[in-house]
């Protein structure tokens, strides 16, 4: 019999037994010496010890410790976000800081989560959270009109690329109109006014005029899915702000404004179209050059898609779309240029 108590966590009784030419052996361990240091390990597969966890409660803006953080909820820095926070003024939710206010508002223009969800986060009922999002809206909406504006022929040279000098020196804007998904709306007459063939769904449409550094300077209001390229630049106002020598940029969606532009003097530059089967060298040429500068502005789509709340307009959302495009075409214009 042989105790290794001394130099093992565990206590062995070993027995040796030989008969004839057989040997056996048995070997005991007691389970009460061995339960205690058992009942120590932990399996790793089972995740973390919850004692280690952060138990702390969502405490709105002031659980925000870095802009990597604020970034995620709200797509603002802490510039941007103070910037905006001076614009909103005193309220009667005075049990809702203006700082956790201006929060609720951008976590639901960043996010689109439901009011529901949002109320969870800052322990209040829904309904507040949606009179907080409109109350901020119409605030930021009044204080914001100049921050989508018209800049001058002097100031759009003095910042013009290098992509655009070779050939297209005057290019005062590039111009497309971008669709946004909605709910169905509730009557006929909206449905068959906001009803897409090419997105094959519901859509509101706004045409969006940007520098050719990048800055949205013409923002149109919503018009429903239904109507062309054509008709809403036609009818939005964009036109009476060209003048001589402006170059246009735009898709091969925008022909009916030809006549329109070379009224005002402006030149209008599309892709050229496919005559006989295929391009010459020369439309080719063209074609690429036009694409590398028009690019910019899907890149400004691009960025405007990332904000969930254009991911699909609910129906509640509807009556204040113009007001909700504003606020994140200037919530774009204030991140960095791209």
């Amino acid at each position: 019999m042989f105790d290794f108590n001394n130099t093992n966590p565990f206590t062995f009784e070993c027995e040796f037994n030989k008969l004839n030419n057989d040997v056996g052996t048995q070997a005991n361990i007691p389970l009460l010496n061995n339960i205690s240091k058992i009942s120590n390990t932990k399996d790793i597969a089972c995740g973390p010890d919850v004692s280690c966890l952060n138990m702390n409660s969502f405490l709105g803006y002031h659980s925000i410790t870095n802009e990597s953080q604020l970034k995620d909820l709200t797509s603002t820095t802490f510039k941007v976000f103070n910037l905006l926070l001076s614009f909103i003024s005193d309220s009667c939710y005075s049990a809702v800081s203006k700082e956790n206010r201006l929060m609720i508002f951008l976590i639901k223009i960043k996010l689109g989560i439901s009011y529901s969800a949002i109320g969870v986060l800052f322990n209040i009922n829904r309904t507040t959270v949606s009179r907080i999002f409109y109350s901020v809206l119409n605030s930021l909406v009044s204080k914001t009109k100049h921050f989508i504006f018209w800049p001058n022929k002097k100031s759009i040279l003095d910042t013009l690329p290098r992509a655009f000098k070779q050939n297209y020196p005057n290019c005062r804007c590039i111009i497309d109109c971008t669709e946004i998904k909605t709910e169905q709306p509730s009557t006929v007459e909206q449905r068959v006014n906001m009803y897409s063939r090419y997105k094959n769904a519901y859509t509101v449409k706004t045409l969006v005029a940007i520098t050719p550094s990048g800055l949205i300077s013409f923002l149109s209001k919503c018009y429903g899915g239904r109507a062309s390229d054509t008709f809403i630049t036609n009818d939005c106002g964009f036109l009476s702000k060209l003048e001589k020598g402006d170059e246009v940029l735009a898709d091969k969606g925008f022909p009916g404004i030809k006549v329109s532009c070379e009224n005002k003097n402006s030149i209008l530059i599309m892709p050229p179209f496919l005559h006989n089967g295929r391009f010459s060298e020369n439309e080719v040429v063209e074609t690429y050059n036009i694409a590398s500068v028009r690019i910019h502005i899907e890149r400004v789509f691009a960025k405007l898609k990332t904000l969930g709340i254009l991911n699909k307009i609910t129906i509640d959302l509807l009556p204040q779309v113009d007001d909700i495009m504003h606020i994140c075409c200037v919530l774009i214009n204030l991140q960095n240029p791209i």
